[in-house]
């Protein structure tokens, strides 16, 4: 979401408050009044369109944890000459999982149902 669209929704929810009876907000304050509602209310915007950068998308951290335990464990079983594919097919399954909840997540452009 573009800074500019967020502050022009900041400066809508801020005339509105600031027009408010019930809240007396003096002029000059106004513009404080703007910088903090945008402050507010850009990390929920950027949630809602799923625009917050990689690294702090929970998504993608469990995706790639799924993903490094599962070539640990394969790594683990190769180490310890593991021939079962009761040890290798839910790592693997880890992987592809992890995968792609990666191409999911990094490829939304909206949340589920919205």
């Amino acid at each position: 979401m573009s800074p500019l669209l967020i502050l022009d929704i900041a400066a809508r929810v801020a005339d509105r408050l600031i027009k408010s009876p019930s809240l007396p907000i003096e002029a000059p304050a106004k513009s404080v009044v703007k910088v903090e509602v945008a402050k507010e209310l850009q990390p929920v915007l950027e949630h809602l369109t799923n625009n917050e950068p990689w690294y702090q998308s929970r998504v993608t951290w469990g995706a790639i944890f799924a993903i490094l335990g599962g070539i640990a464990t394969i790594g683990t079983a190769a180490a310890n000459s593991e021939t079962s594919l009761e040890v290798y097919s839910p790592a693997g399954m880890s992987i592809l999982g992890g995968l792609g909840t990666l191409y999911g997540r990094w490829k939304a452009r909206k949340p589920l149902g919205a």
